[in-house]
């Protein structure tokens, strides 16, 4: 029976203890005995940082190399899914979202690669049941796999996704499904239901989150287009209530994130269903409720949908500044300007320039149609939060597509800054600004398709990380955050960088305080000519961090309680904020993000650089009263590990998650 059930009978009193309060009074963070302390563990990094960075390859001594395990995928997500504090791998790839996959002579288009300890992995893909079909046949067609408690019962479940429209309906044999954990390292399939609006479950993205705080997960699902290329087989994406045992119910209309079918009306009030490659779910406005972001392909408005608190949104995304850039300026479009050459008395054509080798071109320009704001946005990707400047709130990392002959309306990846949403918009920082940014010659492509942010170095700082791939030339790449919070782009001095990367995670794999890398890398558009030469499979690298342990951090493991009117046991949408140092730092529990499954170490690794322990640390629950608890006078470099309602626990990194006999 799921704990949230079995402990109903508490949910009051626990209520009002984890709040703070009664009644709908506001809840003060209030300072909490500590427990009896451990010897203090100063870590003497050099000054306060950036400190130096090396990655080492450990594929192959691990055995995921193709002697071995043969680790291939480029959609990866990281969960404990056996709930021993080691961090285990799961990675799928093309065309396992289209057809399936036969245990007895597998194609190896997934993998779920349980760790054994930090020393190495165990293949538990078919042994675990997380690929069974529901017919019973072999094993089900999967496109990503996002993780999630969604019946609180302590363990990780798992929703299964498998990528439908109008190209592979024909050999699709199974459907997005939800797997529930047995608590013993396998899986039983879930409750037999639709996570689409329409026939076809073209899902891209998918994430778990307490949207309404009720102490139970929901989903917030994107999809990409039904038929590729059609504006009108896009979906709205799907916000769905869990119930605790396994069942979602689709609440987008009544929370007022449902949109519309494509028209040009709908498009340039941004209400239109857009093909969304990647959802993430933050609070960017600080007061406790996750907004919900939409990344959009096709050059269209990114969505912005802001929490009321009350379980419904509202839309920001014209207002808001992460629809798109202010850069909507299309002369410089290849299909433009080869437009022009045929219509030069055209508006906006006076002055245009013949680009060359248009006879040859394949793009088209309509007038009235490619010239409208909602098609001078980008093909975004991925989008990601995190407290770049180190100020309290969280910035996002919007992670784009871009091609030179799109010109520059055509959104890149960029940073956008919070300086007060949502009375001020994100602030777009241009690539000079902040050092976010690439050198390309005459004709360039930048396949970005997933992006990340981590303290790679543990000195205070956040560092950004980016998987491009799908052209020749892309690579994944790492820009370090220097002391002035500009970033320096170190991928090739780092050891981290990985042609055509696609699938990033950030996994403490070996548990010593520091967030090595696995790298996933794609097999799509590799010329008979490119350099490297295409590999014979989509090979991922685990890279160990060799550097980022040497700085000082603070450690949490955060569990909600799982009951009516406490967190979701995932504490997802937990929000972490940690003074040290004379400096602020802020991170939130998420689960799941981005395009084709981007999800990270549940274990929260905030480097404090010189600083040896914590003035405090506060604690914001998604439950609902959006409790706070703060803890004074932490030590560093112990895991905190802190139970909703419960004192916090120190632990030694071997004692959280001990060595395998």
């Amino acid at each position: 029976m799921p704990r949230f059930l079995a402990l109903a009978a508490l949910a009051s009193t626990l209520s009002l203890a984890l709040a703070g309060c009664t009644g709908d009074e506001e809840t003060q963070a209030e300072p909490q005995p500590g427990p009896v302390l451990p010897p203090a563990i100063c870590l003497a990094p050099p000054g306060d940082g950036p400190y130096p960075l090396v990655f080492t390859d450990v594929t192959a001594e691990l055995g995921l190399d193709a002697a071995g395990l043969r680790m291939v995928g480029n959609n990866l997500t990281i969960a404990d899914y056996d709930g021993d504090h080691w961090p285990d791998i799961t990675l799928t790839k093309p065309p396992g979202g289209e057809g399936r996959d036969d245990p007895a002579a597998p194609a190896g288009y997934y993998r779920l690669l349980r760790n054994a300890g930090g020393t190495g992995f165990e293949d538990t893909t078919w042994t675990s049941g997380l690929f069974a079909a529901r017919d019973g046949g072999p094993a089900r067609a999967t496109t990503f796999v996002i993780w999630g408690d969604v019946d609180n019962d302590g363990d990780l479940d798992a929703f299964n996704v498998a990528y439908e429209d109008a190209g592979n309906e024909s050999v699709l044999l199974d459907h997005s499904t939800l797997f529930l954990n047995d608590g013993d390292g396998t899986f039983t399939i879930g409750p037999d239901q639709s996570f689409t609006p329409g026939t076809r479950d073209p899902a891209a993205s998918a994430l778990f989150l307490d949207f309404d705080h009720d102490g139970l997960l929901d989903l917030y699902v994107g999809h990409n287009y039904g038929q590729y290329g059609s504006l009108g087989s896009a979906l709205s994406n799907s916000l769905l209530r869990g119930d605790g045992l396994g069942n979602f119910t689709d609440v987008s209309a009544a929370a007022g994130v449902a949109t519309l079918p494509f028209s040009t009306s709908n498009a340039l009030q941004a209400k239109n269903n857009r093909p969304t490659w990647g959802v993430t779910a933050c609070d960017l406005d600080g007061d406790g409720w996750s907004e919900l972001l939409g990344s959009s392909y096709g050059r269209q408005w990114n969505e912005l949908y802001r929490s009321l608190g009350n379980g419904t949104f509202e839309d920001l995304a014209l207002t808001s500044g992460f629809g798109q850039d202010a850069l909507v300026d299309y002369t410089d479009n290849y299909s433009f300007r080869c437009y022009c050459v045929t219509h030069p008395s055209a508006p906006d054509c006076a002055g245009v320039g013949d680009p060359g080798g248009c006879a040859n071109w394949p793009g088209t320009w309509t007038p009235g149609f490619d010239d409208q704001s909602f098609r001078l946005a980008g093909n975004s990707s991925n989008a990601v939060c995190g407290d770049l400047d180190n100020d309290g709130d969280l910035d996002v990392l919007a992670v784009a597509l871009a091609h030179s002959w799109a010109g520059k309306s055509s959104d890149k990846t960029e940073l956008l800054y919070n300086e007060g949403f949502p009375a001020q918009p994100l602030v777009h920082r241009d690539a000079a600004t902040t050092g976010v940014a690439r050198q390309h010659g005459f004709n360039w492509n930048e396949g970005d398709l997933g992006g990340a942010l981590a303290d790679l170095d543990n000195d205070g700082r956040l560092d950004v990380l980016v998987a491009s791939s799908d052209y020749p030339g892309t690579t994944s790449l790492l820009w370090q955050q220097q002391a002035d919070g500009k970033f320096v782009e170190v991928g090739a001095v780092t050891g981290t960088r990985i042609d055509r990367a696609h699938g990033l995670g950030l996994v403490d794999y070996d548990r010593d305080g520091d967030y090595d890398l696995v790298v996933g890398t794609s097999l799509a558009r590799w010329g008979a000519n490119d350099v490297p030469p295409a590999p014979d499979d989509a090979y991922a690298y685990l890279l160990r961090n060799d550097g980022g342990a040497a700085g000082n951090k603070i450690m949490l493991d955060l569990r909600g309680a799982g009951v009516a009117g406490g967190s979701n046991a995932d504490a997802a949408g937990a929000r972490i904020t940690v003074h040290a140092g004379g400096r602020t730092f802020v991170r939130e529990v998420q689960d799941g993000y981005g395009l084709s499954g981007f999800q990270q170490d549940h274990l929260q690794i905030i480097g404090i650089g010189s600083a040896c322990s914590a003035d405090d640390v506060t604690i914001r629950w998604p439950n609902a009263a959006n409790g706070e608890v703060t803890y004074t006078g932490v030590l560093a470099n112990y895991v905190l590990v802190v139970e909703e309602g419960k004192e916090l626990a120190y632990r030694s990194l071997s004692e959280y998650a001990p060595p395998s006999p």
